[in-house]
């Protein structure tokens, strides 16, 4: 299976955010991670325990990725 590469304008307070929060969901969709941001209790229960940790690592790292250095400080 092909990993699909994705690409959206990193969020820099400048443009915005509504638009920029859609374009992420979307992103992690096709990712398969588009329940994380929504916190833990939105997984499926059956999900195990370190499943659910990558799951919502993942998700994190990829927030974080489109993020300008300016701000996460």
């Amino acid at each position: 299976m092909s990993e699909r590469k994705s690409e959206i304008e990193k969020f820099d307070r400048s443009n915005n955010f509504v638009l920029w929060s859609v374009k992420m969901r979307a992103l992690l969709t096709t990712q398969s991670l588009v329940k994380a941001p929504d916190g833990e209790d939105e997984l499926p229960i059956i999900m195990k325990a370190s499943e659910r940790v990558e799951l919502m690592e993942k998700a994190k790292s990829i927030i974080l990725l489109n993020l300008t250095d300016e701000v996460l400080i």
